[in-house]
């Protein structure tokens, strides 16, 4: 039902809560929402296809083709890896399950209409003015309704959600006046007034201008709940039931209990017209043995299938030729490397030197077989903002051609006297080490053969007790792993907060006027063509000094079958030898209108009912 493999979520079976991302910000990877580094959720927004040889992604493929989907159908398979909620509340959920389950069921103030460029289209607002970057003013559809229960009595959805649903997350507090941690009550603080003119619009005033406000609105963690369940519920909000979350958008819950098979059922009083597609999903498999997922795939009890080993899912594919398709994904969780330029690295030389030498390529060939892209300061995945690969593959650290790269990294380094560093460690953390176990032999020996010395060694470590614990004191160690998941297509907000004098997470103190002038105004317009101009600008200073540190290598990329019958929502759809894509950001609110089933495939003979 969802991207790619049809789920998002563990590869690895059961989810566990550390690996649940929290807090995260729409941003480039970079430092953008350092906290949640190590964060491995493998939630996998589909990517562009593209080996790791390549020097420039494949060409775009046409859109999905057009053609009246058919209707009806329930559809089957693994949702979030697990059924592991942390609250029922979209407020209070700082796990991303309950987020992701949410846009199935209810809507946001505006959504992405391509969540890769970051275009965005309205959703419960029908239309909205921005006369500057400060004041956005939104008018609500008339025709959403919420679900029919003893509490929301089918209710036209109106101003009035929307107003609470800023205003409770601001104020941070209960219907009874008790404190709460609420995920996003720092964006919703910078909303200083609103106004609510009639019953269906409403106004909302910045304490600053802030280009991104509509794309913070647009994510996939911006559902609006409806408030009189959210608060009769606010006590017992860790106890999953179908009943805390009354729909307004495209599916109801019919069945939400711990431990129980999901079931969405459609929902007859969606306002758009003729969506969903399908009568309901049900999604009840939680594998914790991954040969157990495969063999239900084969059997046609779940419709899609992602396995750790792309290798294994090829061989399926293969197995099964002409009877599915296949899609591949980009994993979120950017691949990184966290230079310490207040300690070991303060010159900016021997960065710059580090860039080069890394061989993004050889990497995504040796831990991902091939499967992968190299992203610089806003990755490949966010290709609204991303610099164009033809640009990026003449950049320092980005080139095909390794010799050039090499002998700078080199001059770089002798010139900047990298071998008074002495031994420098490039640690690596244990949840990578678990994958990947030869890392520590690997990183060494690429920088020392590369940059002709014998300086590097690499060791184990931890996010939750070395690296993250580390990062605000500047003590944190050089390393290499996973940073923050990319959770939107803009990247302005993580770009500022990570490397703007003033930004937040600007662990390594970078100071560039020049840089910081070019951050500030990309956050301030509403023009989505000046901050794309603005925001490249500022990637291209980021190259010329080495990321100053926060090196974006890659993001990997993760193969997915289906049978032909399942119809994804795809960006470009599947076709005979042609691997399909899916949206690199996570699109499931687009799913209602593009996942269908087509029952006169041949591939649907032999597949089980499935009822609600």
């Amino acid at each position: 039902m969802t991207e790619g493999a049809g789920y998002r979520g563990s590869t690895r079976g059961r989810f566990t809560r550390r690996g649940f991302v929290r807090g995260a910000m729409v941003g480039g990877a970079g430092l953008a929402g350092m906290a949640l580094i190590g964060c491995r959720s493998q939630e996998k927004p589909a990517a562009t296809p593209v080996p790791a040889k390549g020097a420039t992604p494949a060409p775009k493929a046409a859109a999905q083709p057009s053609g009246e989907p058919a209707k009806g159908g329930i559809s089957r398979g693994v949702f979030l890896g697990g059924n592991v909620f942390d609250s029922t509340d979209v407020h209070r959920a700082f796990g991303d399950p309950t987020s992701w389950l949410s846009n199935y069921v209810l809507n946001k103030v505006v959504r992405y209409k391509n969540p890769d460029t970051g275009e965005i289209e309205g959703d419960l607002a029908e239309s909205w003015e921005a006369p500057d970057a400060a004041t956005y003013t939104f008018k609500v559809r008339k025709d959403a309704k919420w679900q029919d229960t003893s509490l929301t009595k089918a209710r036209q959805v109106d101003a009035t959600d929307v107003k609470w649903h800023w205003e409770r997350q601001a104020a941070g507090k209960l219907a009874d006046g008790s404190d709460t941690p609420f995920r996003h009550s720092s964006f919703y603080k910078t909303i200083v007034k609103i106004d609510q003119p009639d019953q269906f619009t409403i106004r909302a005033t910045l304490d600053k201008p802030n280009g991104t406000f509509l794309d913070r609105l647009a994510a996939y963690f911006s559902t609006v709940p409806n408030r009189e369940t959210t608060v009769k519920f606010e006590v017992d909000h860790r106890t999953v039931t179908e009943d805390a979350m009354p729909a307004s958008g495209a599916y109801t819950l019919k069945v939400w209990r711990s431990g129980e098979p999901i079931k969405f059922q459609k929902n007859a009083n969606n306002f758009r017209k003729g969506e969903p597609n399908l009568d309901g999903w049900v999604y009840p498999m939680l594998f914790e043995d991954p040969n157990a997922h495969r063999v239900a795939f084969e059997q046609k009890q779940v419709d899609a299938f992602s396995s750790p080993d792309p290798s294994l899912t090829k061989a399926i594919i293969e197995a099964n030729k002409g009877q599915m398709w296949e899609v591949l994904t980009g994993v979120a969780n950017t691949v990184f490397m966290h230079l310490n330029m207040n300690e070991q690295f303060k010159d900016v030389r021997l960065v710059r030197a580090m860039n080069l030498a890394f061989n993004r390529r050889a990497m995504i060939q040796t831990f991902h077989q091939g499967l992968g892209q190299v992203s610089g300061p806003v990755t490949w995945l966010q290709e609204g903002y991303a610099l164009t690969p033809d640009e990026l593959t003449k950049m320092d650290g980005y080139r095909v051609g390794r010799d050039e790269e090499l002998k700078k990294a080199r001059d770089l380094w002798t010139a900047a006297n990298g071998a008074a560093l002495g031994e420098i460690q490039i640690k690596i953390p244990d949840t990578w080490l678990a994958l990947w176990t030869d890392t520590t032999q690997v990183i060494p020996e690429m920088f020392n053969k590369g940059l002709g010395v014998t300086q590097f060694k690499s060791s184990r470590t931890t996010y939750n007790e070395e690296i993250i614990p580390n990062l605000a004191n500047g003590k944190f160690p050089n390393w290499f792993g996973w940073t923050s998941q990319v959770s939107g297509p803009d990247p302005r907000a993580g770009l500022h907060t990570g490397n703007h004098s003033k930004g937040s997470t600007n662990f390594q103190k970078i100071n560039n006027p020049e840089l910081d002038s070019l951050l500030d105004k990309a956050m301030l317009t509403v023009d989505l063509k000046e901050a794309v101009d603005l925001n490249r600008k500022a990637q291209r200073l980021l190259l010329e000094n080495g990321h100053y540190g926060n090196v974006v290598l890659y993001n990997y990329i993760s193969r997915s079958a289906g049978w032909n019958y399942f119809k994804q929502n795809w960006k470009v759809a599947p076709a005979t030898g042609t691997p399909g894509q899916g949206y690199n950001i996570f699109g499931g609110h687009l799913a209602p209108k593009n996942v269908w089933i087509d029952q006169n495939d041949p591939s649907f003979k032999g597949r089980p009912t499935v009822t609600l």
